[in-house]
């Protein structure tokens, strides 16, 4: 008895079947490798990360900060940090650096914690377009970051204050590029830095809109 032919509506549906489970199949492997490919970059390594903001419209006076967020520290204290960040200086003003809300250490005073004090010359950095900041405790270690003095999330080290110049158009992006970024400790092999590949960083950028 022979078989009777498919019908080719019938057909049409059973191919269009196959193909949408074999993309949404692809889909799945493809954010699983992803996924995967972004864990083990990044993973356990301490990474230093410039948020990027929303849109900033090109009419926007108003001075704006970027948070510059931490990961995590390894086990050692860490009594000096600093970064090399680039930056188009014909398009953005550096104000300067603001605080943000990762402690260090404080072991001559009452209070177990402070802020640190951060060293950076905005108007050498606008002149050169690199943003250099250094953070020296001179105690060699009684105000040092460490990891027991990060919180679970919004970890920022500091925040870079700009205001947008004159000369930037509805569709410029201008990136913040880490050139380098260290956190030592007294022990070098400890030291966490970009050069080591112990310190990951993530750029950053502004995107300008109407």
């Amino acid at each position: 008895m022979s078989k009777r032919p498919m019908d080719p509506k019938t057909k049409k549906k059973l191919f269009i079947g196959i193909g949408t489970g074999v993309l949404l199949l692809l889909l799945i492997l493809f954010l699983l490798l992803l996924r995967s490919c972004d864990h083990s970059i990044f993973g356990g390594t301490p990474t230093l990360t410039i948020e990027t903001p929303q849109k900033i419209s090109k009419t926007e006076t108003e001075e704006f900060t970027l948070d510059v967020t931490i990961s995590s520290f390894g086990d050692a204290i860490y009594p000096a940090a600093s970064m090399s960040i680039s930056f188009d200086s014909s398009r953005l003003e550096f104000i300067g650096v603001e605080e943000g809300n990762v402690f260090i250490r404080n072991n001559e005073g009452d209070v177990p914690q402070k802020l640190p004090n951060w060293s950076c010359n905005p108007e050498q950095c606008n002149k050169s377009g690199k943003i250099n900041i250094m953070y020296l405790d001179t105690t060699g270690g009684k105000n040092a970051f460490s990891k027991e003095l990060l919180a679970e999330d919004d970890n920022v080290v500091l925040r870079l204050k700009f205001r947008l110049r004159g000369s930037v158009r509805s569709g410029d992006i201008c990136a913040l590029i880490f050139d380098d970024a260290v956190f030592a400790a007294s022990d070098e092999t400890q030291s966490l830095a970009m050069t080591t590949d112990t310190l990951k960083v993530r750029d950053g950028k502004i995107v300008i809109g109407e």
